[in-house]
């Protein structure tokens, strides 16, 4: 199960851009001297009630297809978008990633933290008729967290669920109930109906959804087509009469399809930032969670020396990393962005300034010379760019970086699953908890830590911070943990943190950018 779901997961990271022009409109850009840069934070077209055409259809662009209707047989989180219209989760996080009430209206935690108490919507059902209650809530998150599901490592210190009345359940963990609530706002928290768990057409042909939409029409690779249903219990959601999904993996077919109109949105990469603006199109984007990342196989020497990882993290230009992305690739030292409330404040890019002289002091204090190693990363020319960046920066430190492309579904495979390989460089998206990735990359048995990297301190905090009530619990644990990983430059080597812009003609509203980098279109609207 790991092996699938954690290769599968390869296919989520984020693709790198191009370098681009900055942004020209921007007064409060600019160093004085060059380019403005971007601003990076901008909000979407508000959604205008008077305004809305409920007869419209919402045309949305993307990469990359679904792999699956269903939540349990997906193979990668982006096919998260294609579910959102179809299931509702129990609980929802919101754009700034705050959890806000979905299928479940409240929540609690209890049993010192080791239980959550969800108290559901009434008086709805699934798309086939069935009644949305505590025991097909059970039924589902049985279902997510056994046999070969997408679902079953997230959910994986769940150990029961107790119908406590029709429209109560709880959930009990092993060791903390608090990372469900982030947890159930994904895959891991969509309610399908139990009368279709065993329908192997649910992967193509969804019928049992909860969600505000179900799909009217399917082309593999090509279009989805979403139709609202009929009496939705929150009737805000809809606003539009369809919603259609094209996706196509060439950037400039996406823009030039949202310049023309055939679509109404699509997301950017930085080539395409400029010629969006050029075209009047609506750009708006914010920070995200998501990463930019070297990992390294700790199983192999030298990389079991701290001072090693060290040497590396100070060789690396983050700044030219941030450039080469048109300012969209915030330069960071730790798994999440410095103002994330599960990250130390304190540890700024300058933790890790760009300082080849510091980094030849460490290998040499290693006793390491002549350093050569493999890099695997995406085989697309932008993921090339930067690793050549890279393999600049390592080189006038003596270290010799090897560049292997390979394809993206097969990235994880010899880094992960088999093993041999040194280190691989991706985009890392959020998971739906903090807790998810710490355990994938900093304790033993992580999938993204083949050789095993193992600290007590961190492992003790990680346990620690799983057991917390509440994110304000879990903070001031947060911040101990990734200091500690920071003194003990514990792998993956962050570069920078993403910021993704949206576009979309004049005509659309309501439009949202998710901090955690996923799609959503819940409220969507166009205009009269």
């Amino acid at each position: 199960m790991r092996k699938q779901l954690f290769v599968a997961a390869a296919a989520t990271f984020l693709m790198i851009a191009s370098a681009c022009s900055a942004d020209k409109d921007d007064p409060n850009g600019g160093d004085g001297g060059g380019a403005a840069k971007p601003k990076q934070n901008v909000a979407c077209p508000p959604l205008d009630e008077a305004a809305i055409d409920r007869s419209a259809t919402f045309t949305w662009m993307y990469s990359v297809a679904n792999t699956s209707f269903d939540p349990d047989k997906i193979t990668t989180s982006n096919s998260w978008m294609y579910l959102y219209p179809v299931y509702d989760t129990l609980i929802r996080m919101d754009a700034n990633g705050e959890p806000t009430p979905m299928l479940a209206k409240k929540w609690e935690v209890g049993d010192g933290g080791k239980s959550l108490t969800l108290n559901l919507i009434e008086n709805w059902k699934y798309h086939d008729g069935t009644a949305f209650d505590a025991a097909s809530v059970k039924a589902n998150i049985d279902r997510h967290r056994s046999g070969k599901s997408f679902n079953k490592q997230a959910l994986s210190d769940v150990t029961g669920v107790d119908v406590v009345n029709a429209s109560t359940v709880k959930v009990n963990t092993k060791s903390g109930a608090a990372p469900l609530i982030g947890i159930l706002s994904s895959s891991a928290g969509m309610m399908m109906s139990p009368k279709v768990f065993d329908d192997p057409n649910q992967a193509s042909k969804p019928t049992g959804g909860s969600g505000a939409f179900k799909v009217t029409a399917y082309e593999p690779n090509t279009k989805v087509e979403y139709t609202p249903v009929p009496g939705y219990w929150d009737p805000k959601a809809v606003n539009v009469a369809k919603m259609v999904f094209l996706i196509s993996s060439n950037d400039n077919a996406r823009l030039n399809a949202t310049i023309t109109g055939t679509a109404d949105s699509t997301f950017l990469r930085s080539s395409m930032y400029q010629p969006a603006k050029d075209a009047k199109l609506a750009v708006c984007q914010k920070p995200s969670l998501a990463s930019f990342t070297i990992a390294v196989n700790t199983g192999k020497a030298p990389f079991d020396k701290k001072e090693v990882r060290q040497a590396l993290n100070y060789a690396i230009d983050r700044n030219a990393i941030n450039e080469l992305q048109g300012g969209f690739c915030q330069p960071g030292v730790q798994m999440f962005p410095n103002n994330y409330y599960a990250s130390d404040p304190s540890l700024g890019p300058d933790a890790y300034p760009h300082d080849p002289g510091k980094a030849k002091e460490l290998l040499a204090k290693a006793g390491v010379t002549n350093l050569s190693f493999t890099l695997e990363t995406d085989n697309l020319d932008a993921y090339q760019r930067v690793a050549e960046l890279i393999q600049a920066n390592l080189q006038e430190v003596g270290v010799k970086m090897t560049i292997r492309p390979v394809e993206l579904p097969k990235l994880m495979e010899g880094f992960s699953v088999n093993k041999n390989v040194d280190a691989i460089m991706v985009q890392q998206k959020a998971d739906a908890d903090p807790s998810i990735q710490i355990a994938s990359y900093y304790l033993p048995d992580g999938f993204s830590n083949p050789g095993a990297y193992s600290n007590p301190t961190i492992t003790d905090l990680a346990t620690k911070a799983k057991g917390a009530a509440d994110r304000n619990a879990a903070k001031s644990i947060y911040q101990q943990l990734f200091k500690a990983a920071h003194d003990d430059a514990a792998q993956p080597i962050t570069l920078c943190h993403l910021n993704t812009p949206l576009a979309m003609n004049n005509k659309v509203m309501g439009v949202e950018v998710y901090v955690d980098g996923s799609r959503q279109f819940r409220g969507v609207a166009v205009k009269k």
